[in-house]
């Protein structure tokens, strides 16, 4: 396997360790829904979405084809 290809690997690992979080993140949330109080709720969701689309605007919605 060459470097490159190497490089590739592991940065797809990163990206699915940071998904995973996310979704450790969200199952925990979901589970603490009734003690977060409604206006940080509101927040961060605002803000997730926020993310969100500064992320499809950057990258696009669909994936890069080669």
């Amino acid at each position: 396997m060459d470097s490159e290809t190497l490089k590739h690997l592991l940065a797809l690992r990163e990206v699915n360790k940071a998904l995973i979080d996310g979704l450790k993140a969200a199952v925990y949330f979901l589970n603490k829904v009734e003690e977060i109080p409604e206006e940080q709720r509101k927040s961060m969701i605002e803000s997730l979405n926020d993310l969100i689309a500064q992320s499809e605007a950057a990258y696009g919605k669909e994936p890069t084809r080669h």
